[in-house]
């Protein structure tokens, strides 16, 4: 099923991330036109959860039809794993659509060790373990240091959601780079500015 063609209109995706301690995480995403969708994922205790880890890098690296563009479009990533989980093979997440290379691009990206001193070495390496082509973004210093900086400061917010709280962030899969600005500011940075 094929959502590619849904339009999106000038509001932007929302979702909250929720965590209470010692339980799954959730999020609840109310898309760009009004639809809503909800799943659980597990959690990582003090770390962010990998699918906002996700959105900060999709957003960074202006991905469009990555993780977060696809549930924009109408994909339900609960039903999809629901799906996966009873086809297996090499083709069980066919539900995400037939050109997936935002997608491959995403998950390396979003599985990257940020924290590492060479972390385009392991972008790198992420790719090289999900077979896929060399990164098609540009990794620049500036931008891996706005992405560290992004991570650090979400990942204090998170910590500090107990017993229980939310995130919320925005996703424009028309201007994935606004959403990513709108990151920096919560973070309290500016563009061009992050951790060493």
């Amino acid at each position: 099923m094929s959502h590619e063609g849904r339009a999106n209109s000038s509001r932007p995706l929302e979702v909250a991330f929720v965590r209470t301690v010692g339980e799954a995480d959730r999020l609840y995403v109310k898309r760009s036109d009004g639809t809503e969708a909800h799943w659980s994922a597990p959690t990582y205790g003090d770390a962010l959860p990998h699918d906002l880890v996700h959105l900060v890098v999709e957003s960074a690296f202006d991905l469009r039809r990555g993780f977060w563009g696809r549930v924009d479009e109408g994909v339900d990533p609960k039903i999809v794993s629901d799906q996966a989980n009873r086809k297996g093979g090499a083709d069980k997440y066919a539900a995400y659509g037939s050109d997936q290379a935002e997608l491959v691009l995403a998950e390396a990206l979003a599985t990257a060790p940020w924290a590492e001193e060479r972390v385009d070495d392991g972008i790198a390496e992420a790719f090289a373990r999900m077979r896929a082509s060399g990164p098609p973004v540009q990794v620049s210093a500036e931008r891996v240091r706005e992405v560290r900086g992004v991570l650090a400061a979400l990942t204090t917010r998170w910590r500090d959601l107990r017993p229980k709280g939310a995130l919320n962030l925005t996703f424009d899969r028309t201007a994935p780079r606004q959403s990513f600005e709108t990151m920096l500011e919560l973070a309290g940075l500016k563009a061009g500015q992050g951790t060493q």
